[in-house]
């Protein structure tokens, strides 16, 4: 894996890794993305799709999440790939729309270990991310997480179902791949 990826990188395979997700993967649509699914289906790596791919993946990622995501991943020039232990994960923040699972202030600043260990102050649904650890969501794939900014603070973006699943049931020297602002 190389030291840094640009952050089209990070948007392209964050895209590549929902195609098929029960909660996102309907809203991939258009030329060209069902055959991007079927290589997903294939177990076809990231890394092995050709550069017009990735490219439709970037355009596939800005009309599926790009709306909400790319504010917390503009200006971030790099990204590095690191290893985080469970110490790393719970001083990140959630980001706002998780907040509100355990604050009605939404512009409250929740880091994972807040947010995980607090008690939610609505009623979730069952696919939730809080629940992953519970075998409802999809076993833990390779794919990195992604950490941005808000407000200056690093935000947890992607892979909260995968955090949740290593927060519960993590060893206390694993560790788990996540791209960082570099």
């Amino acid at each position: 894996m190389p030291d840094e990826v640009s952050p089209d990188y990070v948007r392209a395979r964050w895209a590549y890794s929902e195609l098929l997700s029960w909660g996102h993967g309907h809203l991939y649509q258009g030329p060209g993305v069902q055959d991007l699914k079927e290589k997903l289906a294939l177990k076809v790596p990231f890394d092995e799709l050709g550069k017009a791919e990735h490219y439709l993946l970037i355009y596939q990622f800005d009309r599926v999440r790009g709306n909400y995501f790319n504010r917390y991943i503009i200006g971030i020039p790099n990204f590095k790939p690191v290893l985080w232990s469970r110490d790393d994960l719970a001083a990140v923040h959630v980001i706002p729309y998780f907040v509100r699972d355990v604050s009605s202030l939404e512009h409250l600043k929740v880091t994972f270990k807040q947010w995980i260990e607090a008690d939610p102050v609505r009623p979730l649904h069952q696919d939730h991310a809080r629940y992953a650890a519970y075998a409802v969501a999809p076993a833990t794939r390779d794919d990195p997480m992604t950490v941005g900014y808000y407000s200056g603070l690093p935000v947890l973006l992607d892979g909260y179902h995968r955090a949740v699943r290593f927060w519960r049931t993590s060893v206390p020297a694993a560790t788990l791949a996540v791209y960082v602002p570099g």
